[in-house]
């Protein structure tokens, strides 16, 4: 049964590429959890802005990276307009990342069993989930960046310079997500280099030709843009620049050994921790990927030898945090060449023992390899989920509408009020006050007003948690009492109010 049900997937490989993109969709709506008052949460604010108010956005003349980062916002953008504010909305691009990684997997495979092969290793692929889940950069950069070295691979079929052209147009889109995509460039460099040397210059200069003058149009009227809207074509630069001194990560005075690591073996841990055995095939695939799939050796290698030694800024040198969701640009060529590499190497067996007995064993053991720790570890994140925070702003935003009364929430750290912001469509209404626990003790107490405070303990360094240790010493009451987040009920908010405005 098991191989009957293999040769009817051999002879219809795009089955298995339907049921991937069903799972991951499913496991993408499992996995939704609270939106995290982070990158996401910042993100999510410039694009409420992009869509409603996108005066104020250019109004500031603003350069940090988020706001920059039009690729990203303007999608959820219009995800705002059309759907409003919502969790889904703001994660749908990196669902969409994920689908497509898969189908950039299936569409770079030579053959059925290459194709099958490259299904598996994406669908078993952890962080595709685990990064795919809320709403980040990378990895809707990485599927970009995919689908223009997809594009670039296909030059050499019938109108190909149209593909290359396309290439180039989906590099600057992967630029306009997030700066990485300048990671692409070593592959430009190795497919005209090759050209020349199989094809020659007439070849290149018709094939390439299309693609550079739509590249040279393109940065060129890029940078009218950022003249225009930001006062410098070198906005996005300088932007850069800037944030990555103020960063969190920034390893200014950080100690030598620190960077040395980071330099060594933190990469190849991190690459471990993600990619488990298709690592294998993927370190043997320079000896077995040959003709023009190598390009997705080059790309791959290319890519992982910037993140690992190159630098987040040209002022000085600064290499990426050892962060999961920072590598991801990698993923798509990972698993593409993990894929090639592996399909190859059952050729070789195959010239040199024929057709073994075992090979259908081995095939599922493979298999089960790549599938069952990837199912405990996606079991494992949906079952941690929780949605205490979405619980808290449900019981507020039904307390709100129901009254007309003033409502004062008291906010136990600096991100809970644009969180909720968020939560309230960023267009909370006129009777909704929110403040900060200092905000609230340094002004008059509210009159006739229903106060309510929200204290997530741990955030910005458990800065909650001393407002929280008040509010139970007052034995105000919960509407929401998970461990991690409470919604208090402060009733007119005077013995909160005297409790924050006496000394520590």
């Amino acid at each position: 049964m098991i191989r009957a049900g293999l040769h009817r997937l051999l002879a219809r490989p795009w089955i298995a590429l339907v049921a991937a993109l069903a799972v991951h969709t499913g496991l993408w709506l499992a996995a939704q959890r609270d939106l995290a008052a982070a990158d996401p949460l910042w993100y999510a604010t410039w694009a409420d802005k992009l869509a409603f108010h996108p005066g104020e956005l250019f109004a500031a003349h603003n350069t940090y990276p988020f706001v920059m980062r039009l690729g990203l916002t303007a999608p959820i953008a219009l995800a705002y307009r059309l759907s409003g504010v919502s969790t889904l909305a703001t994660n749908l691009p990196c669902l969409l990342a994920g689908l497509a990684i898969l189908a950039i997997a299936y569409a770079a495979a030579p053959t059925p069993r290459a194709r099958l092969l490259a299904v598996l290793f994406a669908a078993t692929c952890t962080p595709l989930v685990a990064d795919g889940h809320e709403l980040n950069p990378d990895l809707p950069c990485a599927a970009v960046m995919a689908a223009s070295i997809l594009c670039l691979a296909r030059r050499d079929r019938p109108r190909g310079a149209w593909w290359v052209a396309g290439a180039a147009v989906l590099w600057f889109a992967a630029f306009q997500i997030k700066e990485v995509a300048v990671w692409c460039a070593p592959v430009w460099g190795y497919a005209v280099i090759r050209d020349l040397r199989d094809r020659g210059g007439r070849w290149v200069a018709h094939a390439f030709g299309p693609a550079a003058a739509a590249g040279a149009a393109l940065a060129a009227g890029y940078l009218v843009f950022c003249a225009a809207l930001w006062g410098d074509p070198l906005a996005r630069l300088h932007g850069i620049d800037d944030a990555a001194h103020t960063h969190e990560w920034a390893a200014d005075g950080e100690p030598v050994g620190d960077l040395i690591a980071r330099l060594t073996w933190q990469p190849a841990a991190l690459l471990y921790k993600m990619f488990r055995l298709a690592l294998v095939p993927t370190v043997l695939s320079p000896w077995l990927v040959r003709g023009r799939d190598r390009i997705w050796v080059v790309a791959t290698a290319a890519i992982l030898a910037l993140y690992w030694f190159g630098s987040s800024t040209l002022a000085t040198y600064l290499p990426l945090p050892i962060w999961r969701r920072m590598i991801l640009p990698v993923l798509p060529g990972l698993v593409i060449v993990a894929a090639l590499a592996t399909d190859a190497a059952i050729d070789a067996v195959r010239r040199r023992i024929g057709e073994p007995r075992w090979r259908l064993a081995l095939g599922v053991v493979c298999a089960l390899v790549l599938v069952v720790p990837h199912v405990r570890s996606v079991h494992k994140q949906i079952a941690a989920i929780d949605h205490a925070e979405r619980a808290a702003y449900e019981a507020l935003r039904a307390e709100v509408a129901s009254t007309s009364d003033r409502v004062v929430v008291v906010c136990g750290d600096f991100r809970c009020p644009p969180l909720t912001g968020f939560y309230f469509g960023f267009a909370p209404p006129p009777h909704l006050t929110v403040v900060l626990p200092a905000e609230f003790a340094a002004s008059p107490l509210p009159d006739r007003a229903r106060v309510r405070l929200l204290v997530q303990v741990n955030r910005s360094h458990g800065a909650g948690r001393d407002v929280a240790r008040r509010a139970d010493a007052l034995g105000l009451p919960r509407i929401v009492g998970h461990p991690e987040l409470r919604l208090y009920d402060a009733g007119d908010g005077a013995r909160l109010h005297a409790a924050l405005a006496a000394p520590r």
